[in-house]
């Protein structure tokens, strides 16, 4: 009888316990929060986790590494090739890239070795070369380095202009303005143009910080977006200085340089969250209305929903890029401009906005440096898609997953 009841108080008393942990795990939210991430993967639900990723991020390294894939489109070893090009021919702009390579790695990891960074390095160009070479139809820029940086420290192993850059610098202005029309006015009698977050938006700010769980959770946000969603968070960190840039002295120099820096102890998480709120307040194509400036049909920011959003299979991801991405980087589309819907309230603004691209255009054509900056035109993503179609990124998913 004693031997029985020993037995069940052991028993009650495991159960307890049991039951204990669970309560615990259950009302932790970073346990609430994987398993969210983990129904919606088992669901291949693709809104869900973009909602998650624009809302709080990924939560860890271990947890992007089966979620990016996924978002891009590229979890299948089998899925059908579709490519342009040779790995046996090389590209133009490869010795560029050799340039590059040799400067990455120096900000983060912290602490690193000699020989393990040369490693990194050397993996970083097999990289970028690989994606040239398959795809001839691209043009490399300053800064894609830094963005397949922080793929190869996650997974282990374009047009041709600055044109589509600068019509983004442009509108992001335009939010400025709607947003605090003081600070836009400050900005703006101070001479200073939108070029001062250049490298924000095409390297998706892994060029300016230095810690890279702030940079994976910009890369959470800007992979569930829409690829404007870069230059909602660059207007996002100006309207979140705006109390310090108002205290500057009205001159160009001093608040260029100041707004040049990206505070190294930004707070992410409320930027995130303050961008998501401006593009909730402006669409890409409104936002293109109250600025005037229409970027191309054929962008992917404005194709986005169209063309992107609907994926839901691999078959999806290759007709798209055989229908669509692939003729678009080889010229057979035409590249015309959307039409917009001019408003009262833009009207007497479109002249500041073209006056201040104009601006952008000479000082384009006088700074020899941007020369080399060949961008991806259209967005970041449209190249993160290629990288996410090339059989060597699908290796790097069998070895770092």
């Amino acid at each position: 009888m004693k031997r029985k009841q020993h037995r069940q108080r052991k028993h009650l008393k495991k159960r307890n316990k049991q039951n204990y942990k669970e309560n615990l795990a259950q009302e932790n939210d970073e346990f609430q929060d994987v398993l969210k991430i983990n129904q919606a993967l088992s669901t291949e639900n693709y809104s869900l986790l973009r909602e998650i990723g624009r809302e709080i991020g990924f939560t860890s390294d271990a947890i992007r590494r089966r979620v990016w894939p996924f978002l891009l489109h590229c979890t299948d070893i089998d899925q059908e090739k579709v490519t342009e090009g040779s790995l046996d021919v090389p590209h133009k702009d490869e010795e560029q890239v050799k340039l590059d390579v040799i400067r990455s790695f120096n900000s983060f990891p912290k602490n690193i070795d000699q020989d393990d960074k040369k490693k990194l390095q050397g993996h970083l160009e097999h990289v970028i070369v690989h994606v040239l070479r398959l795809y001839p139809s691209l043009y490399y820029y300053q800064g894609f380095h830094d963005i397949c940086s922080v793929f190869i420290l996650l997974f282990d192993e374009m047009y041709v202009t600055m044109e589509p850059v600068l019509k983004q610098l442009t509108i992001l202005d335009t939010i400025i303005r709607l947003e605090d029309l003081e600070l836009y006015e400050f900005i703006t009698e101070a001479g200073v143009l939108p070029y001062y977050c250049l490298s924000w938006v095409i390297t998706w700010c892994s060029h300016d910080l230095d810690d890279l769980d702030k940079i994976a959770r910009l890369f959470d946000l800007f992979l569930s977006s829409n690829p404007f969603m870069v230059v909602y968070f660059a207007a996002a960190v100006v309207l979140s200085r705006r109390d310090q840039v108002l205290e500057l002295p009205c001159d160009t120099s001093t608040i260029h340089s100041f707004l040049t820096k990206l505070p190294k102890d930004i707070d992410v998480d409320s930027l995130c969250q303050k961008a998501c709120e401006l593009e909730e307040k402006y669409s890409v194509f409104e936002i293109q209305c109250q600025s005037s400036i229409a970027l191309d049909q054929v962008s992917a920011i404005n194709r986005f929903e169209k063309d992107w959003l609907p994926i839901s299979s691999l078959q999806d991801l290759n007709d798209t890029i055989k229908d669509h991405i692939i003729p678009i980087l080889q010229d057979k589309v035409e590249h015309k401009p959307i039409e917009l819907v001019s408003t009262v309230s833009n009207k007497q603004h479109v002249h500041q906005s073209n006056s201040i691209l104009q601006k952008l255009q000479q000082l384009d054509k006088k700074d020899a440096f941007l020369y080399t900056l060949l961008t991806v035109g259209a967005s970041v993503s449209l190249i993160v898609m290629f990288m996410s179609n090339s059989e060597l990124m699908r290796e790097w998913l069998m070895t770092g997953v």
